[in-house]
C-alpha cells in the first residue's frame, strides 16, 4: 500500500509538468500591431485655424474638333522675336478665335449636294400641290354633276347608263384628290429631310473650325498644320483665369465657420499679400480617404496676376478689430490618435507607447480634450508633454500590446 501511494506521489508531478508543456505549446504567439507615433506637445494659440490653399483656374477645358479631317490652318500670333507662328500654350486668346481649321472642302461638296436635294424636293413640293389643286377642281366639278344627276335619276328623270357614266367619274376625280394629297405628304417629307441634311451639312461645315469659347490661356496645344484629327480630338486645352478659386480643405468640425457667400481673404505667399473673395462652393461630403470637405473661395482676378498653381493660406474665424484671443498655452495631441475610453464609453483615451526591455507595449491613458487646433486637439488632463503616443493605429491595439512603431 506504501509503494502504491509514493509510485502515485513521484507520478503527479511529472503529470502536471507534462500538462503544463502542452499548455505553453497550445498558447499563440502575441500579435505585434504596427503604429505611428507621434506626442504630446505644447502649442501657443495665435489664430483659430489656418489651411493651405491652392489656386485654381475659374474654368478649364479641352477644346475637340467635331468635324475630322487635315488641319490645313492653325491660329498664327506675333512671336517675342517679331516673326508670326503658330499658337503656343502659354499665348493669350479671344472669345470665338478661330484656333485651327479642318479642310472644309468635301463639307462643303456635302453642303452643296444637301441644297441640291432640298432644292429638288422643294420643286416636288410644288408639283404636286400643284396637281393637288387640279385634281380637287376637277372633283368638285364632277361632285356637282354627281350630285345635280343623283336627283334626276331618283325622279326617274334620267337613264341609269348615263348616271352610271357621271357616278364613275365622280369616284375616279375623288381617288384622284386622294393620291395627290398622299403624294403632297410624301413631298413635304421629303423636303423636312433635305432641310434636316442641310442643316447637319451646314453643322458639319461649321464644326470644321475649332474655335475658343472664352478669353484665356492656351495652356496646351496638340496638333499641327498636315495633322489628320478625327472627331473628339483634342486639340489644344485652355484656361479662363479672369477670377481664380482658392481650394482647401477643412474637417467637419471646421465647417460651422464656413457658409455660402461668406467673405473670405487669401493670402498668396508668392506675392505677400492678400486678396479679398467670397465662399462659392462647399463640398456636400467628406473625402473618402482624408475625412476633410473641400471648400472653394473664388478670387477675382482683372489684372490676370494670380496664376493656377501658386500657393496661399486660408485663415478661418480671423478676429474683427479690437477684439483679443485667448493666448494661453495648450497642450495637443494629434486628432487621429484620440479613441473612445476602454471602461468609459462616453470618454477618451489616448494610447502611449511604454518601453521594456527594449520592445513598445501600448498603455491605455484616460484624457479630458478640449478645443481643436486645426488637425490637433486640446487635452486638458490625463497627459504632460513630452509623452509618446500612438497617432495612427491606436484603436488597433489594446493595453499592454506589444507594438511596432513606424520610424
Amino acid at each position: 500500500m506504501r509503494r502504491e501511494i509514493a509510485t502515485a506521489v513521484i507520478t503527479l508531478p511529472a503529470a502536471v509538468l507534462f500538462l503544463a508543456g502542452c499548455t505553453k505549446q497550445s498558447v499563440p504567439e502575441p500579435v505585434v500591431q504596427t503604429v505611428t507615433a507621434g506626442v504630446a506637445q505644447q502649442i501657443q494659440p495665435d489664430v483659430p485655424e489656418r489651411y493651405s490653399a491652392s489656386i485654381e483656374p475659374f474654368a478649364q477645358v479641352d477644346l475637340a474638333f467635331k468635324s475630322g479631317g487635315i488641319i490645313e490652318q492653325i491660329y498664327q500670333v506675333r512671336g517675342a522675336d517679331g516673326r508670326m507662328r503658330n499658337v503656343e500654350a502659354g499665348d493669350w486668346v479671344s472669345r470665338d478665335t478661330q484656333l485651327a481649321q479642318v479642310r472644309a472642302l468635301d463639307y462643303q461638296h456635302r453642303l452643296d449636294s444637301a441644297e441640291a436635294q432640298r432644292g429638288q424636293s422643294e420643286a416636288q413640293l410644288a408639283q404636286a400641290q400643284a396637281q393637288l389643286v387640279q385634281a380637287t377642281a376637277n372633283f368638285s366639278e364632277a361632285e356637282i354633276a354627281y350630285t345635280r344627276e343623283s336627283n334626276l335619276f331618283q325622279s326617274a328623270s334620267l337613264v341609269k347608263p348615263q348616271f352610271d357614266q357621271t357616278k364613275g367619274r365622280y369616284e375616279s376625280l375623288q381617288a384622284a384628290v386622294t393620291a395627290a394629297e398622299e403624294a403632297v405628304k410624301a413631298a413635304e417629307a421629303g423636303v423636312a429631310n433635305a432641310r434636316v441634311a442641310v442643316t447637319d451639312a451646314n453643322l458639319s461645315l461649321s464644326d470644321t473650325s475649332l474655335r475658343a469659347p472664352f478669353t484665356g490661356w492656351i495652356t496646351a496645344r496638340n496638333v499641327d498644320r498636315g495633322s489628320i484629327v478625327g472627331g473628339a480630338v483634342v486639340g489644344f486645352s485652355m484656361i479662363d483665369t479672369h477670377a481664380v478659386k482658392a481650394v482647401f480643405a477643412v474637417p467637419d468640425t471646421s465647417l460651422s465657420k464656413i457658409r455660402m457667400g461668406q467673405r473670405q481673404t487669401v493670402m498668396l505667399d508668392a506675392r505677400g499679400d492678400e486678396a479679398p473673395g467670397i465662399v462659392t462652393a462647399i463640398s456636400p461630403q467628406a473625402d473618402a480617404k482624408g475625412r476633410v470637405f473641400a471648400i472653394e473661395v473664388t478670387l477675382n482676378n482683372p489684372q490676370e496676376e494670380i496664376r493656377p498653381g501658386m500657393i496661399g493660406s486660408v485663415t478661418l474665424g480671423t478676429a474683427t478689430p479690437g477684439t483679443t484671443h485667448d493666448t494661453t498655452p495648450r497642450l495637443v495631441v494629434p486628432l487621429s490618435a484620440v479613441i473612445r475610453s476602454p471602461g468609459d464609453p462616453s470618454g477618451f483615451a489616448v494610447m502611449l507607447l511604454k518601453d521594456r526591455e527594449g520592445k513598445q507595449f501600448a498603455a491605455s491613458q484616460v484624457i479630458e480634450i478640449g478645443q481643436i487646433f486645426g488637425n490637433q486637439i486640446e487635452v486638458k488632463q490625463g497627459l504632460r508633454a513630452g509623452q509618446k503616443l500612438i497617432a495612427i493605429g491606436g484603436s488597433l491595439v489594446h493595453d499592454g500590446q506589444e507594438v511596432h512603431v513606424l520610424p
